[in-house]
C-alpha cells in the first residue's frame, strides 16, 4: 500500500468506505439487532457510528501528533450530523477529551455484527473493521505522509478490540494479526471498498480475493519494501513466508497470537530506528522515477542556479518525509513558485518537469502541466472572469498551473478584470492547496509589481527562481542538441558561424532574439533551407539527408557582413 494519493482522492475513498459502514448499520436496524441497543442508548446506529468513527480518528491523529487543520477537515467531512460537534475550528483539548471518553465504551456495533455473524455464518464484523481501517489509513496518508506511528496505532487498536472480532463458529471469518499484516503489505486502498461490497458479508472471501492471493503475485520482495515504509510491525514474518505459513496453520489460535505479540515486541526493542538511506526515502515517498527526472533536469543546457534551487527543494521534501517517520513536528512548506527571466530561457520546460517531480514526491496526484496566460483567465464582462479562472484551475488540479506573462493580470484601470482574476485565483489556490501548484512566470521587474498587486499573492509565492539569459556557448549547445534529436549532423565550422552571428548582436537584438526560441527559429530555417537544397537532386543519400551544410545558413552570414 505504497501508492501516493492526493488529499482529494483520500477524502473520496474515506467517504465511500463510510457509506459502506452506514449500510452495515442499516442492516442491523432492519434485521432487528439494534432494537434493544436503541432502547438503552436512545440513538440510531448511524449516530453511534459517527461518534465512534470521529472519536477514533481524533485519538488516532493525536497519537500520530497530526491533529491539524487538514485532519480536522477530513474528520468533519465524513458525515453531516456532527455528533461530536466537530468542525475544523474545534478546540483540540475539548474534542480530544470527548473522543477519549467515548472510545472507552464497548464497541457496540462490532458486538452486534459479531453476534449476527455467528447466527448467519457470515463475516460482517471483519468487513466492518476493514472499512474502519481504510478510513484510518486515508487520514494517515493526508499530505502524502507515511508514518511508523500510524502503523503502531493500528496494532494497538487491533489489540484493544480484537476480542470482539472473533468468530467461534467459523474461525475463517475472524480478524487476526495475519490479516492485519496482509492488509498493510498488500491491501489496495483504492479498490478495498469495492471488494468489501462484492464480498456480500463473507470476510473470508474478501481476504482471499483482496489480500491473501496477492502474496503469490507480489512475493516477499514487495513485502520487504512495504515493511520499510510501515515499520517493524511484522518484520521477521517476511523472512520465510512459506515456512511461517506452515507454522501458523499448525499452532492453536491463542498460541499464535501470543507468539506474534512477543515477536513484535522483540523486534521493536532490539532493532532501533536506523538512519534512512536515499533508497529508503525514495521507497518511503513512493518516488520510483525520481532519479530519472533529476537526470533529465541535469541534462538541460545551462540553468546551473535553477538546477541548484530545484535540487534543494527536493532535498527539503525528502527531509520532511524523514521527519514524519520520527513523528517530529511538521514543517510548513509552500510549493508555488515564481519564475523570472526573459522569454526562451527554459521556464515552460522546467515547469513541466517540476510537475513530474512533485508527482513522484507525492505532492501532486498526476503532475501534468496546464499552461495559460491572461487571455485564458480574463473575460470581457463582469462575472465571467471568475468562471473562466475556476474552469482553468479545476482543469489543473492534481498538477501544475503555469501562468506565463502573469504580470499582465495586474489591473491597469477601473474596467480591467485582471484584479478579479487574481482574487479568484488566490481563493482557488487556498481551496486546492493540497493538490495544486501554481507557477507564475514573466520579466523580473514586472513580476515584482504583479506580486505587490495583491497581498494574497505575496503570502503564497515565496520561492523565486531567476532564469538568466543563455550564453553564446549554451545557445550553440542547444542548437546541436536539436539537430541530434532530429537525426541531423551539423557540418564542421557551422556552429562557429552561428556563434559568430550571436556575438554580433547588441543588447536590443539579443532581447528580441528570445534565447532558445531564437535558436529554434534558426534551426527550423536551416531545416527548410536543407529541404529546398535537396529537393533539386534526383537521388539523395542518407548522408546528404542528415547533413546540414554551411550554405543552409548563408542568410546568417549575410547578416554578419
Amino acid at each position: 500500500m505504497t501508492q501516493a494519493y492526493s488529499n482529494q482522492q483520500l477524502y473520496y475513498m474515506a467517504g465511500e468506505n463510510y457509506r459502506t459502514l452506514q449500510s452495515f448499520c442499516a442492516m442491523l436496524e432492519t434485521e432487528g439487532y439494534w432494537e434493544q441497543a436503541e432502547n438503552v442508548l436512545h440513538m440510531k446506529p448511524e449516530e453511534v457510528l459517527e461518534l465512534y468513527v470521529q472519536s477514533l480518528l481524533v485519538c488516532f491523529a493525536v497519537y500520530c501528533r497530526h491533529l491539524g487543520r487538514e485532519e480536522k477537515q477530513f474528520i468533519a467531512a465524513l458525515s453531516e450530523r456532527k455528533e461530536l460537534s466537530f468542525t475544523a475550528e474545534t478546540e483540540d483539548t475539548k474534542v480530544y477529551e470527548a473522543a477519549e471518553k467515548f472510545q472507552k465504551n464497548p464497541p457496540i456495533l462490532f458486538q452486534l455484527l459479531s453476534l449476527r455473524d455467528v447466527e448467519h455464518d457470515s463475516g460482517t464484523a471483519g468487513l466492518f473493521f476493514d472499512g474502519i481501517l481504510n478510513i484510518m489509513l486515508c487520514q494517515a496518508y493526508l499530505d502524502g505522509r507515511r508514518e511508523v506511528a500510524a502503523t503502531k496505532y493500528l496494532g494497538i487498536y487491533f489489540d484493544r478490540i480484537g476480542m470482539f472480532l472473533q468468530n467461534a463458529k467459523n474461525p475463517s471469518q475472524a480478524v487476526d494479526s495475519k490479516y492485519i499484516f496482509k492488509k498493510l503489505c498488500h491491501g489496495d486502498l483504492e479498490k478495498s471498498n469495492e471488494e468489501i461490497i462484492h464480498a456480500v458479508g463473507d470476510f473470508d472471501l474478501y481476504k482471499r480475493r483482496h489480500l491473501f492471493y496477492k502474496t503469490e503475485q507480489t512475493g516477499t520482495v514487495q513485502a520487504a519494501q512495504v515493511e520499510a515504509v510501515h515499520g517493524t510491525y511484522a518484520a521477521d514474518w517476511t523472512q520465510n513466508q512459506e515456512e511461517n505459513q506452515e507454522i501458523y496453520e499448525e499452532q492453536p489460535e491463542n498460541s499464535r497470537l501470543e507468539e506474534e505479540k512477543e515477536e513484535k515486541e522483540e523486534n521493536q526493542t532490539e532493532e532501533p530506528d536506523r538512519v534512512l538511506s536515499d533508497t529508503d526515502v525514495l521507497e518511503l515517498i513512493g518516488a520510483a522515477h525520481l532519479d530519472e527526472l533529476l537526470e533529465e533536469l541535469n541534462a538541460l543546457v545551462g540553468l546551473a542556479e535553477v538546477k541548484t534551487e530545484i535540487r534543494s527543494l527536493v532535498n527539503l521534501i525528502k527531509v520532511r518525509k524523514m521527519r514524519e517517520k520520527y513523528c517530529l513536528p511538521e514543517i510548513e512548506m509552500s510549493y508555488h513558485m515564481v519564475f523570472t527571466g526573459n522569454p526562451g530561457t527554459g521556464k515552460t520546460t522546467l515547469a513541466r518537469l517540476v510537475g513530474k517531480i512533485y508527482k513522484e514526491l507525492g505532492i501532486l496526484s498526476h503532475g501534468e502541466m496546464t499552461e495559460t496566460d491572461r487571455s485564458g483567465l480574463v473575460a470581457g464582462y463582469v462575472g465571467q472572469t471568475a468562471l473562466k479562472v475556476k474552469e482553468v484551475v479545476e482543469k489543473a488540479v492534481g498538477g501544475v498551473l503555469f501562468i506565463d506573462e502573469a504580470y499582465a493580470l495586474a489591473p491597469s484601470g477601473s474596467n480591467d478584470f485582471g484584479g478579479e482574476a487574481i482574487d479568484t485565483l488566490v481563493k482557488l489556490m487556498e481551496d486546492h492547496r493540497d493538490n495544486l501548484v501554481v507557477i507564475v512566470a514573466g520579466y523580473t521587474e514586472e513580476m515584482k509589481r504583479f506580486l505587490k498587486s495583491n497581498t494574497g499573492l505575496v503570502s503564497r509565492f515565496n520561492r523565486f527562481i531567476p532564469f538568466p539569459d543563455y550564453s553564446t556557448e549554451e545557445l550553440v549547445e542547444i542548437l546541436a542538441g536539436m539537430a541530434e534529436k532530429a537525426g541531423l549532423v551539423l557540418e564542421e565550422g557551422l556552429k562557429d558561424k552561428v556563434a559568430g552571428y550571436l556575438d554580433t548582436m547588441d543588447a536590443k537584438e539579443k532581447s528580441e532574439f528570445g534565447n532558445a526560441r531564437g535558436i529554434r527559429n534558426i534551426f527550423e530555417t536551416m531545416v527548410v533551407n536543407q529541404a529546398n537544397r535537396l529537393v533539386a537532386m534526383e537521388v539523395c543519400s542518407m548522408e546528404q539527408l542528415t547533413l546540414i551544410k554551411g550554405e543552409d545558413i548563408a542568410w546568417l552570414e549575410e547578416k554578419i557582413q
